[in-house]
């Protein structure tokens, strides 16, 4: 039997799990509900009195001529959906750990509340098998915060569906600088040892990760940032986490691709109008993730300069015409 110095601390919990604004209990239903629960005996009184404690403490307990129920919680079901369908539909997080975060994070409703989140189906994201994940991110967290390198095997499927090691099988040693979720994938953005410039790699394809006793080489030398390395604005910069060296680049673009720049590059970029169009300077990780992001746009968003960068993208153009003439 439970102590019954802990009767007011259950009832709080019997309010949390049976009410919301839509279902309330009698103070009678109460002390059933202690007693099979917990299994202990109340009166009527004194749950009258351990109400009146619960909110004096600052509980948002509502009585109303149906019974009571719990007001305001850590979170209402609106908030809690919308963490649920995150998670639901981040591919890195696996089955099993996204069985246990929903049930966390639904601890915080009514039964009733509980029962239609969970109705609610699965987004139908392809969910990765890598139990590792959670490991991964708390190990990176800590060598960035300490400013050390790390090392691990990194993982692709193969023809096969297998997971088959890169990098002729070695470990990866890099300086790790953040870490960025992108289109429901987790990303390590990092400096790779012996290059000179920023690459990325998909968290839940990290395996064996290990923070290694050596100082990572500072983000400074590898990218244009000096003294804090931001991450939404690299990310900003990176079409679809392709990495690359920044380059300015020119585009004209037609006014209904506005979202389309806008959404990608955020709206703080300079805009020069005209009649029809807008000609736009923003800062990209130059890859064939960019030229690709581009080529979708083909008659309505046209790289002016860098000449280079434009004739890369004539030349990927040329190339799909080849393939399919």
């Amino acid at each position: 039997m439970a102590s019954s110095k802990l009767k007011t601390l259950c009832i709080y919990d019997v309010l949390k799990k049976y009410t919301d604004s839509e279902h309330r209990v009698s103070a009678d239903e109460i002390c059933k509900l202690l007693k099979k629960e917990y299994d202990i005996k109340a009166e009527r009184k004194g749950i009258y009195r351990d109400m009146e404690a619960l909110i004096n403490h600052g509980a948002d307990i509502q009585n109303t001529t149906t019974g009571y129920y719990l007001g305001k919680r850590d979170f209402v079901p609106a908030e809690i959906r919308l963490l649920v369908s995150a998670v639901q539909s981040a591919s890195f997080i696996t089955p099993s750990k996204t069985k246990r975060m929903i049930n966390a994070l639904t601890q915080n409703l009514s039964i009733y509340q509980k029962e239609e989140i969970e109705r609610q189906k699965n987004l139908g994201s392809v969910k990765y098998t890598n139990e590792e994940i959670f490991n991964n991110i708390e190990a990176i967290n800590r060598a960035i915060s300490m400013r050390r390198k790390i090392t691990f095997y990194y993982y692709k499927k193969d023809v096969s569906k297998r997971d088959a090691v890169q990098h002729n099988g070695m470990r990866y040693m890099v300086s790790p600088y953040a870490m960025i979720w992108f289109q429901d994938r987790y990303y390590l953005v990092c400096n790779v040892d012996g290059h000179d410039n920023l690459t990325h790699f998909r968290i839940d394809r990290i395996k064996g990760i290990y923070c290694e006793a050596v100082s990572w080489r500072h983000f400074s030398e590898v990218s244009k940032f000096k003294t804090t390395f931001d991450a939404s604005k690299y990310a900003a910069s990176c079409v679809n986490m392709f990495g690359g060296d920044i380059v300015t680049v020119t585009l004209r673009c037609k006014n209904e691709r506005a979202p389309e720049i806008y959404e990608r590059f955020g709206t703080s970029i300079p805009v020069k109008r005209e009649e029809g169009y807008f000609t736009t300077i923003v800062d990209v990780a130059m890859s064939d993730g960019f030229l690709s992001w581009i080529a979708q746009y083909f008659d309505s968003i046209e790289i002016i300069k860098p000449l280079d960068v434009r004739k890369q993208l004539k030349e990927k153009l040329f190339a799909a015409y080849k393939l399919y003439r």
